[in-house]
């Protein structure tokens, strides 16, 4: 990848249109569809981080034990409820004036990473796809994911300008963090981003790339460790996230997985028992009391020894999840998009 040229880029004023052009499209989509049954009936895990965020703006802000799913969706929503009280609609429009920013940052990443042709059109690109904003208009993680992933990619390229000065590569390693903290399974790009680190710090020495690295490394420890130190301190567990991973990686990996989500009891898809599904059943199946972190252990092993007696099951369901990924059809979780599509004509 080449070095960023500054005169490549446009004027702030094409970020400022392109951020209006995907609040407008964001508003008009609200506005569409504040008929529609979702809008204030929640599903899924929704109803989770309703629940979690009404007991944080009560005053609850560290909870009991193991965080079991990604908290700073619900400390965000919890935040909101504070400030708004429960007020669903305006959660609604912060979480669209977060797209729409995600939008102007997506643009400028891309001209700076690339070029100001493809920064422009990729800006005005996320501004008016569907499955963007329909996001943002969901009580769900996916909006703060969109918005952590562009403002990484801005965070990258300005990393990149600055050369190897250490406190851009510490910015670039809190917002990864930050974003983990929302979706879990971004932590698999913090191994990626140290390479990149290393391989493109060409006009530098091993001193300059492996600070710069180092300074990457602990920008993700820094937006992280609040989180590991409550887990630890609540729930009796070093844990620098959730403790999910291995029920998480036993439903995509297991004999009878299709590519999509199937709870580990039938029928008990309800984002409440998820936990307690997974503590029973590996209970169950050792004969004693397990910790959040040994439940987890239980499940990634499962998946792991499936994955070992046979690959070429696992490969094919590798094979089938990248076809489900690259396909033009957006597979529905708790609330589709072609149902709410109904109530749009976006």
């Amino acid at each position: 990848m080449r070095a960023p040229d500054i005169r490549q880029r446009p004027p702030l004023g094409a970020w400022v249109a392109i951020g209006t052009l995907a609040l407008a499209v964001r508003f008009f989509y609200l506005w569409e569809i504040h008929d529609a049954p979702g809008f204030t009936r929640l599903v899924g895990d929704g109803v989770v981080y309703d629940d979690w965020a009404r007991a944080l703006a009560a005053g609850d802000w560290l909870g009991q034990g193991i965080f079991y799913q990604a908290p700073l969706y619900p400390y965000f929503l919890g935040v909101l409820y504070a400030v708004f009280g429960h007020n669903l609609l305006a959660v609604r429009i912060v979480q669209c004036i977060l797209g729409a920013l995600a939008c102007a940052l997506l643009g400028a990443a891309g001209s700076r990473l690339f070029c100001r042709t493809i920064g422009v059109f990729s800006g005005i690109l996320l501004a008016v796809y569907p499955t963007a904003f329909f996001a943002d208009g969901l009580i769900q993680k996916s909006s703060l994911d969109i918005f952590f992933v562009c403002l990484f990619l801005v965070a990258l390229a300005a990393a990149m300008e600055l050369r190897a000065r250490p406190l851009a590569w510490l910015a670039c390693g809190v917002v990864l963090g930050m974003l983990a903290l929302t979706r879990e399974n971004a932590l698999a790009l913090a191994p990626v981003a140290v390479a990149f680190v290393a391989l493109q710090r060409r006009d530098g020495g091993w001193r300059t790339r492996a600070l710069a690295s180092a300074s990457l490394v602990l920008g993700i420890a820094l937006a992280l460790s609040p989180v590991a130190v409550r887990n630890t301190i609540v729930g009796g567990e070093f844990h620098v996230t959730t403790a999910q991973l291995g029920p998480n990686l036993y439903i995509g990996n297991n004999p009878t997985a299709n590519g999509m989500y199937r709870p580990l009891r039938y029928g008990r898809g309800d984002a409440h028992y998820e936990r307690l599904d997974a503590t029973e059943l590996a209970e169950r199946a050792v004969g004693h009391e397990l910790t959040p972190g040994e439940v987890s252990t239980y499940w990634a092993g499962r998946a792991i020894r499936f994955a070992l007696a046979e690959p070429g099951h696992w490969l094919r369901l590798v094979g089938l999840k990248a076809a489900l990924f690259v396909n033009r059809v957006e597979v529905g979780d708790a609330e589709d998009q072609y149902t709410y599509a109904e109530w749009s004509s976006l």
